[in-house]
């Protein structure tokens, strides 16, 4: 595949991401189910564990970018968000999201404020992740996510498949013990891609 400056770029800005804080080891696989890996990171720096959502899906590239990009809707599959809504448009490839996450009791309902970045490729679309909360003040009812970083990429396979990678890092916040969260940590990019499959396949039908 012949690889852009713009998407080399990208590449080294995810590897220094991920590494700038932490030491990582090597990925283990954590689970494999209905055509979903999920992949663990251990950090010796941090008790939370990142993880990376890899499957195929039968559908067109763009028609998942816009999925990923249309915040309002967000709420409709993605793991246990109430809320999704646009705080800012800065440009057509670039945006400030808000979202509230209703995780059940004991534990508080967490939100967070993140700039959302899409770079396209010839066959590849790259959305990065990262907290942004100079435009909104922390509400009462909510812990604020604000130690977080992510991104989505996409690779086309074909004009209707494409290899889907979702890769996060983030601390709760607040008083969740961290080997809760990670007795957890597969079930949300599990559903997540589950529901997101559903919907991106059932709109290349159309």
């Amino acid at each position: 595949m012949k690889r852009s400056p713009t998407l080399f770029l990208s590449l080294l800005f995810f590897l220094l991401i991920g590494g700038s804080c932490y030491s990582q080891k090597k990925p283990e696989l954590a689970l494999n189910k209905e055509g979903v890996k999920v992949y663990l990171t251990k950090f010796d720096s941090t008790a939370f564990k990142e993880y990376r959502a890899v499957m195929t899906v039968n559908a067109n590239i763009d028609t998942i970018v816009k999925q990923l990009v249309d915040v309002k809707n967000l709420k409709k599959w993605n793991y246990k968000t109430r809320k999704s809504e646009l705080v800012k448009k800065i440009s057509d490839s670039s945006w400030i999201f808000y979202m509230t996450h209703h995780l059940g009791w004991p534990i508080q309902d967490r939100d967070h404020v993140s700039k959302v970045t899409l770079t396209r490729n010839e066959n590849e679309r790259i959305i990065t992740i990262l907290p942004e909360n100079r435009l909104l003040k922390e509400k009462p009812g909510y812990v604020r996510l604000t130690n977080f970083k992510g991104f989505w990429c996409l690779k086309k396979v074909s004009d209707t498949q494409t290899l889907v990678i979702q890769q996060i890092y983030g601390n709760p916040g607040g008083h969740i013990p961290a080997f809760m969260i990670n007795m957890v940590i597969t079930k949300g990019p599990f559903d997540t891609f589950r529901e997101l499959r559903k919907r991106v396949e059932n709109l290349n039908k159309k």
